[in-house]
């Protein structure tokens, strides 16, 4: 039963134990430079991927840094999960053919 002092927030607790998950990820170091967390990797990959360009290569661009395919992979799997949904047609799905 929750307390009557502390405020509802609507939270369950699959949702507290996936946020604590993600910030167990986020503060964890990444192998390839023991002094960055993968945070920091994925603020410094937002950062690059809005500076104008129409399309950026998420992996290709932490290859250029010298990250390993663990990370890179690490890193992508998370900018996918919480990436904002696409607004219109998912550019992923396979084209419909009008037969």
């Amino acid at each position: 039963m929750p307390s009557s002092v502390e405020p509802w927030t609507g939270d369950d607790d699959l949702s507290r134990q996936r946020r604590k998950r993600e910030a167990r990820l986020l503060d964890g170091e990444v192998p390839d430079f023991p002094n960055l967390t993968v945070a920091d990797v994925v603020a410094d990959v937002l950062a690059a991927s809005n500076d104008g360009r129409a399309s950026f290569d998420v992996p290709n661009y932490l290859v250029e840094r010298g990250h390993t395919s663990m990370t890179i992979r690490s890193i992508v799997d998370y900018l996918q999960r919480n990436r904002p949904p696409f607004p219109g047609p998912d550019p992923c799905a396979p084209a419909q053919r009008d037969d």
